[in-house]
């Protein structure tokens, strides 16, 4: 989410900003010089213009008409409305069509008077009216939001026709309040946690063809029941409820379709294991919902930290290895480690599918495929005061994860490439088995100038969390002999992820040619200068895209004798 005095529902930029966009099928050629047929993300104008009803859009282009042409009158009599002023001549529908103003208090009631009804078969729960910890603003920081005018937030659990195999469970969505937009334009709409489909953009918002259709009450404004409602209609028939009929042309309508399909597929097949394996699952406490983590899983030291949360009982128990990048601390005992190693050997067994976490992890498992994603939301919550604390704007807000195990052993993956983490603080934390080597090498960070030098070599402890930034570049050495499992745990913050810092981070030349530990086959241009690429490896060779184009140290010599082209907005090649 990022507020609307910043160009709420995006600022386009090679980052793909959050926010609502419109729907080009993969492949197709934009059509005319629009923001939404270019794929662009409309400025906070743009998008409350986009979001009326065409039909409103006339009836305040007319109203606006009206008001140019004679001075607005004072009337305190009963023809005053909430909604606007009745003056000489008006008629009712332009007064109940009038801008309404932002008012926490009627949303706070309209949250209230919700959860004191009986609640549609459609939604699960509803939660309180909270305001986000953090928000970006119209500089590109972080900041808090405003107290009286937001944005707040909203959760609430929805789902589409009951006993659809795809979509018939409930999802976790949070609605995003803000006084520019609410309640005459819309609510933002995003999915949480994982959750596949085609008409969602890359981090589960709804576009903008959802706002120009979702319900209205009569005065043709925003309701949080009919919103909910206009969620149920998407998961039930997204193109239904989109009139696609009568906004696109046939052809196109078929290539939505399919895509929709598509990730109908991907989503029922992820539900059906999740259900699968419930029946499965050897320790049925680490399921239920909501979850609920039992004090004697956790390590005494960590648990008081949590509960007191003051910076002194934090850092107790912290170790720093590198001053500011790399933190250390016990977080799991002895206990629960083998109890979430019984069920991850139990997944194994079970013979059901798994997608991989990754590309470079090819015997990894995703927990939140399995079942775990709720557990995983409430141990997120546990360390979001530790990442605000060591981190900054990197470890504020976390409103998202991609949470999953990996393991080493012989025969299968020995170790990990030097790379960097899509997260924006990454906590890895180390379930055993017995195992020698497998040390975590640390180097800088990205962009800078000491981005492949190396810093510091890590030896893992059973039960204890490495964190570091996502950008900071590391590597597993190989494992010499036994078998390592760890829980990888990546943290997604979309306000910091708004900001300048995050969008454009700084980049500078590197300072000298990289140590040959931090030097990774899969990424950097110069690999085969310092290291042989690995049995299997060498189509890597010419692929690279470190040090990028013009930021080379002095010297800088690539390992072969023609590269990929560099895209022109990242620096990676084609």
């Amino acid at each position: 989410f990022v507020s609307p005095r910043r160009s709420l529902l995006a600022r386009p930029t090679r980052q793909a900003r959050h926010g609502p966009q419109d729907l080009r099928v993969p492949g197709e050629e934009a059509q005319g010089t629009s923001w939404e047929s270019c794929g662009q993300q409309p400025n906070a104008q743009q998008m409350q213009k986009q979001a009326l009803p065409q039909a409103q859009q006339q009836q305040q282009l007319q109203q606006q008409e009206h008001s140019s042409k004679r001075p607005r009158m004072e009337d305190n009599s009963t023809n005053n409305t909430e909604a606007g002023t009745m003056e000489p001549g008006d008629k009712p529908s332009q007064v109940e069509a009038a801008v309404a103003a932002f008012s926490l208090k009627d949303l706070e009631a309209e949250v209230a008077a919700l959860k004191a009804s009986p609640l549609p078969p459609y939604i699960g729960e509803v939660g309180d009216l909270y305001r986000p910890s953090a928000v970006t603003d119209e500089n590109g920081e972080l900041a808090k939001a405003d107290p009286e005018i937001g944005p707040f937030d909203l959760e609430a659990t929805v789902r589409g026709k009951e006993g659809d195999e795809a979509y018939g469970y409930f999802f976790r969505v949070t609605l995003r309040f803000d006084a520019d937009l609410w309640p005459d334009k819309l609510a933002i709409v995003r999915f949480r946690g994982v959750f596949h489909h085609a008409l969602t953009d890359e981090h589960n918002n709804m576009t903008m063809p959802f706002y120009r259709s979702m319900k209205r009450d009569s005065k043709k404004r925003c309701t949080i029941a009919l919103v909910l409602e206009s969620i149920h209609d998407f998961l039930v028939d997204p193109l239904a409820m989109w009139n696609v009929d009568l906004l696109i042309a046939p052809e196109r309508a078929m290539k939505l379709q399919k895509a929709v399909e598509v990730h109908r597929g991907i989503n029922q097949d992820r539900m059906d294991i999740i259900m699968k394996y419930r029946k499965q699952a050897l320790h049925k406490e680490l399921f239920e919902r909501p979850a609920c983590w039992k004090e004697e899983w956790l390590d005494p030291g960590f648990l008081k930290a949590y509960r007191s949360n003051c910076e002194q009982t934090w850092r107790s128990i912290l170790v720093e290895h590198l001053k500011g990048e790399v933190f250390s601390l016990p977080i799991f005992t002895e206990k629960f480690c083998k109890l979430l190693l019984d069920e991850i050997f139990n997944f194994y067994d079970s013979g059901l599918p798994a997608r991989r976490p990754n590309s470079m992890n090819a015997y990894g498992i995703i927990l939140n495929d399995m079942g775990l994603e709720p557990m995983i939301d409430e141990l997120q919550k546990m360390l979001q005061p530790l990442g605000e604390l060591l981190f900054g704007a990197p470890g504020t807000a976390w409103d998202g994860h991609h949470c999953f195990i990996v393991r080493y052993r012989a025969g299968e993956d020995l170790g990990l490439d030097m790379h960097t983490d899509d997260s924006d603080v990454t906590c890895n934390i180390c379930l055993g088995l017995d195992f020698t080597g497998a040390g975590l090498q640390f180097c800088g960070i990205m962009g800078a100038p000491n981005h492949r030098k190396h810093t510091y070599t890590f030896q893992h402890r059973k039960g204890w969390a490495v964190i570091h930034l996502g950008r900071k570049r590391h590597g597993a050495d190989d494992i010499s002999s036994g078998e390592r499992l760890n829980l990888i745990l990546w943290n997604h913050s979309s306000a910091y992820r708004q900001t300048d810092a995050a969008a454009e981070p700084e980049y500078n030349a590197e300072e000298g040619p990289p140590d040959a530990v931090c030097v990774s086959y899969t990424h950097d241009r110069d690999y085969g200068n310092f290291k042989e690429y690995p049995p299997g490896k060498e189509h890597f060779r010419g692929r690279g895209w470190c040090p990028r184009r013009s930021y080379e140290y002095e010297g800088f010599e690539m390992d072969c004798e023609q590269e990929q082209p560099e895209c022109c907005s990242c620096g990676r090649p084609h």
